[in-house]
């Protein structure tokens, strides 16, 4: 009997201990990966902030999507390899941008036949979406989710060409009236935001609140930036 009290004491002294060192709001914030609160690196002469240094994963995590692909970077390179299903990057400090904002990503698919950059990201103050880019077999391009719909069912959906080893500038545009799509110079979607509800599908939700993603193939990235963009651009 007193064995068990002297066990049940040290636990509760152990949890006081923690709890005095870590409030129990931040350790629920720790357990979940909270963003880490650092500036964005500075902006280039063309307002461009570059999210990718080419030398380590800084300022990235790597979700637990379940069966996910190694994440390396060689040679100025970041390569996304192929897992199960979903696999990429996730910002992991904080990120000022909700409208009026740009994302550019350069990627290249060197293996498999899906998405090969898909870019989750935030739209207004607390949605999320994803442009997806080569889904469905390799070519549907479009914002998942619209009003509940992915990119393959809603008015965003385009058909278009992807080719392995070809590198592509990927351009996601929220302006305060509409979320724009780019590959390379064509623009592929152009959806209001007004009455429109914006999501992303549950295979990617751990790449919130910016992330990178591929889908059963594999990617490399050279370049990740960020820029404001005017209003009544």
């Amino acid at each position: 009997m007193k064995s068990m009290f002297l066990r049940t004491f040290l636990v509760f002294s152990v949890l006081l201990a923690i709890t005095a060192v870590f409030p129990a709001a931040q350790v629920s914030t720790l357990a979940q990966g909270a963003e880490v609160s650092e500036a964005l690196p500075a902006a280039d002469a063309e307002g461009w902030i570059s999210l990718f240094n080419g030398k380590d994963l800084a300022g990235w995590r790597l979700p637990e999507f379940g069966g996910e692909g190694e994440v390396t970077v060689e040679d100025g390179l970041m390569t996304i390899g192929m897992g199960a299903m979903v696999s990429g990057i996730a910002w992991d400090r904080a990120f000022p941008f909700r409208s009026n904002y740009e994302i550019e990503v350069e990627a290249s698919r060197t293996m498999g036949f899906d998405f090969y950059a898909a870019i989750t990201f935030p739209v207004g103050e607390d949605g999320y979406c994803t442009f997806i880019n080569g889904g469905w077999g390799g070519g549907v391009f479009g914002l998942s989710c619209v009003n509940g719909f992915d990119a393959s069912e809603n008015e965003t959906m385009q058909l278009l060409t992807t080719k392995n080893d070809q590198w592509n500038t990927f351009r996601v545009r929220v302006y305060d009236d509409r979320i724009e799509g780019w590959m390379d110079d064509k623009k592929v979607v152009d959806c209001p935001r007004a009455e429109n509800k914006f999501s992303t599908r549950f295979e990617v939700e751990y790449s919130q609140p910016l992330g990178v993603t591929n889908y059963c193939c594999e990617s490399r990235i050279r370049a990740i930036r960020v820029r404001e963009l005017k209003a009544d651009k």
